[in-house]
């Protein structure tokens, strides 16, 4: 499960990579945020959904960035990201690479519905592109923190925006903990059968993570 998990994100990110130098499309923007949440609550069939969003996620990549796929001289711009290195970091980077990740996933719940009603804000959906691009870099923790802090001003935007206003928008350790921050209008978008995916991460990092996330609400 982990391993897809993984698969996914890092092609996600891939994905925000290839539209560096494109126009934003709103179709693809929703992909990202679907992206994000299939990565944190899985269908009962897990593996398949996980492979299918998968499938969706490098189509897409494919049809933005399509020379890529081909090209024989591989410069990294639209390549999928290895999220094994977040776990190879030092302390620093990864909890803030981490932080960022939690945070945009957050926000793809609360934006997601808004969007399917069609209230987009612009500066929401440019964050994912940045924030998803900034984790793939080789990076300072004086070049990180920023992007933490906007990621807790995107949370703000879009609780003063009353979209979910009761929606989980950290990532915690447990389904049942979760479940029980869930709201109807959000389960009914997940679906019944849906569970809850967290990556694995070690206890006192994810205590770390949480605390910090608490701040943000």
């Amino acid at each position: 499960m982990s391993g897809f998990l993984n698969e996914l994100t890092g092609s996600i990110i891939g994905l925000a990579k290839a539209c560096k130098m494109n126009i934003r499309q709103t179709a693809v923007t929703r992909l990202l945020m679907e992206g994000l949440i299939t990565t944190i609550a899985d269908a009962g069939f897990a593996d398949q959904a996980l492979s299918d969003m998968l499938l969706r996620v490098r189509r897409e990549k494919d049809r933005i960035a399509p020379g890529c796929a081909v090209c024989k001289s591989v410069c990294g711009n639209t390549s999928d990201y290895d999220i094994n290195n977040i776990w190879a970091a030092d302390e620093d980077i990864r909890f803030l690479k981490y932080l960022i990740l939690s945070s945009i996933k957050g926000i793809a719940v609360y934006a997601l519905p808004a969007m399917v009603k069609g209230d987009q804000n612009e500066k929401i959906n440019e964050f994912f592109y940045k924030a998803l691009s900034i984790i793939s870099y080789d990076l300072t923790m004086e070049d990180l923190l920023p992007v933490a802090e906007e990621a807790a001003e995107m949370n703000l935007i879009c609780k003063e925006a009353d979209i979910s206003p009761e929606s989980p928008s950290i990532i915690i350790p447990d389904y049942e903990s979760l479940k029980k921050l869930m709201t109807p209008n959000i389960m009914a978008i997940l679906g019944e059968d849906y569970k809850i995916s967290l990556i694995p991460l070690p206890e006192e990092d994810l205590r770390k993570i949480t605390e910090k996330l608490t701040t943000f609400n």
